[in-house]
């Protein structure tokens, strides 16, 4: 009879990650199917900020789909001020430049519909329990393993561009996580045990990115808020939002059009919530 051969143990993460490949232009644009996304690849080695530069490519006349993506950031930007870790060549950092035809009220719209591209991309590597946590964070397990930012430029009646940033943990060992999130993050090689190519992820995620734009576009909110509530597990939930000018508590109803989150308080009252920290609250 056959000798039968054991499995391969699966490789440490922090070990794997140092078998990464780097990012390559041709190599993204070889894995894309997109059709007006990342057609122009702007690479970087090290930058401050992919938003940053983005922003600077848009002022200067850059066109819609030109793609900002770099190795490492060094500050590395989150949402409300926040940082966001970089390190080098381990995860994917990138900024595209968007011109949409939306009214500027609208534009927050961009943000939610790049969270159920992200999710959409991070789903296809595994059947990991997802979700996403209003309006821009993307959890496996209820850790942070990718983030969304944007950026718009209006003058109050159009919008001129929106710089949509995005950072995903891909080959992020825990070991080599800053302190302050270990417990609060995750990422692909954690999850699955082996490295992950960012190019082909890349490539994935950009065309995801340009169906649900497309998408966005040509059927309005609708269709993406529908896909975006698949994703979010808190509606229904009693939650508390932290802001700077006070937190508010209620029941997470959902999403208004413009992307804000809606809070039903005591004797049923709604309140929109455009920005803060979602904490869900003890069931009693």
């Amino acid at each position: 009879m056959p000798r039968a051969v054991p499995e391969e143990p699966p490789v440490h993460p922090q070990r794997a990650a140092m078998l990464i490949p780097s990012l390559s232009p041709d190599a993204i644009q070889k894995a894309l199917t997109s059709q007006r996304l990342g057609k122009n690849i702007h690479w970087f080695e090290t930058v401050n900020s992919t938003n940053v530069q983005a922003h600077a490519l848009a002022r200067q006349g850059a066109p819609e789909g030109d793609l900002v993506i770099a190795e490492e950031q060094t500050h590395g930007k989150g949402r409300l001020g926040r940082n966001w870790s970089s390190p080098s060549r381990l995860n994917l950092y990138l900024s595209l430049i968007l011109r949409p035809n939306l009214p500027p009220a609208h534009a927050p719209q961009i943000t939610l519909m790049a969270a159920v591209a992200v999710a959409d991309t991070v789903q296809s590597f595994g059947p990991f329990p997802l979700e996403i946590k209003w309006p821009n964070d993307v959890l496996v397990g209820g850790r942070k393993i990718a983030g969304v930012l944007t950026e718009s430029s209006s003058d109050g009646t159009r919008v001129f561009f929106v710089i949509l940033g995005i950072g995903v943990n891909l080959n992020f060992p825990r070991e080599q996580m800053p302190e302050e999130i270990r417990d609060k993050a995750t990422s692909l090689i954690e999850l699955m045990q082996k490295p992950v190519d960012r190019n082909a992820f890349a490539g994935r995620l950009i065309h995801n990115l340009d169906q649900c734009y497309g998408s966005l576009e040509a059927s309005g909110f609708d269709e993406i808020a529908r896909r975006w509530d698949g994703y979010f597990r808190l509606r229904g939930e009693r939650v508390r939002v932290v802001m700077p000018e006070g937190d508010a508590s209620g029941r997470a109803v959902g999403i208004d059009v413009d992307g804000a989150l809606i809070l039903e308080g005591e004797g049923g009252r709604r309140e929109r919530i455009l920005a803060g920290d979602v904490i869900p609250q003890e069931k009693s």
